[in-house]
């Protein structure tokens, strides 16, 4: 109840003012030319070229404004921001106005210096209404509730510390269970290959005996193969005259004649001496296999 008397009592000195100012504009220009020479002074010069320059259009402007802002604040509309607009628009009311300090006449200062007080009580009232939350919480306490409530809910939504405590026993639990578990398959499994690993070793070594007698086999018939048809063979090619000017031809007939004699001079030594010079040869003869098999693939089967 007293707010709604309250406000309109401070509203009506502001509003009175601003119609004056909208009636009779000429008569507040001094002083707001006033106003604004000292304001471009002040300022820097990038901002008071910014500065309205025509006195009257500000009179009205801040005339407007108090009646707007009185009539909200008089009938309850945004007091707060009512409020504090009317308070921005009352400084320099109050400084190009009520000056006392520019004066040296003594009736007209303590004239100044009354109106300047006067200003500066309803100025007060004025920054009250603007902080008056009519018995609501204000911005900050909501803003520092808001905080609180968020805490609130986040430790709920945490766990607390027995449900901690009881992850953690569960963890520890399983770890020890899992533990237990992989000792369990790795004993196990050693002793797989504890009882295993002979009859896997067996398997082993008989399939690598079988492989090796497989390969020998085969590298047997191979030299047997080439043993029995290299001499046919070389003698055919070197008859054919295109044949024999081949360079594989000749590298193969070669590679023959030093193993042939290779193995005559094996057949001449004893002992140590001869196991070693049979075993030359043989190397000589696997090479002059190997030359007349390739000589066989370039030039063809000539028999």
């Amino acid at each position: 109840m007293i707010r709604k008397i309250a406000r309109p009592m401070i509203a009506s000195v502001y509003i009175a003012d601003g119609a004056d100012s909208l009636l009779n504009t000429k008569e507040h220009t001094e002083n707001a030319e006033s106003l604004i020479n000292r304001v471009r002074a002040i300022l820097p010069r990038q901002y008071a070229r910014q500065v309205p320059q025509d006195p009257e259009l500000v009179v009205r402007a801040i005339g407007g404004a108090k009646v707007a802002s009185g009539a909200a604040l008089a009938v309850g509309f945004l007091p707060r921001v009512s409020a504090s607009a009317l308070a921005i628009l009352a400084v320099p009311t109050m400084i190009s106005r009520h000056a006392f300090w520019e004066t040296q006449d003594k009736q007209e200062r303590q004239a100044r210096r009354s109106g300047f007080l006067t200003n500066a009580a309803l100025l007060g009232g004025l920054l009250i209404t603007s902080m008056d939350t009519q018995g609501k919480p204000g911005v900050r306490w909501r803003a520092n509730k808001a905080v609180e409530n968020a805490n609130q809910k986040v430790q709920a939504a945490l766990p607390t510390k027995s449900e901690t405590e009881k992850l953690g026993d569960n963890a520890r639990d399983w770890f020890e269970d899992a533990s237990e578990k992989v000792s369990e398959y790795a004993t196990r499994a050693q002793d797989y290959v504890a009882d295993n690993k002979d009859e896997w070793f067996d398997s082993a070594a008989a399939a690598a005996t079988t492989a090796t007698a497989v390969a020998a086999g085969a590298a047997h018939k191979v030299s047997d193969y080439v043993s029995e048809n290299k001499d046919d063979w070389l003698s055919a090619a070197q008859d054919n005259a295109k044949a024999a000017r081949k360079s594989v031809v000749k590298t193969a007939a070669k590679a023959q004649d030093r193993a042939d004699e290779a193995y005559a001079q094996a057949e001449k030594k004893s002992g140590r001496a001869a196991k070693k010079a049979r075993k030359n040869a043989s190397k000589l003869q696997g090479r002059a296999n190997k030359a007349i098999h390739k000589a066989q693939k370039k030039v063809g089967d000539l028999r």
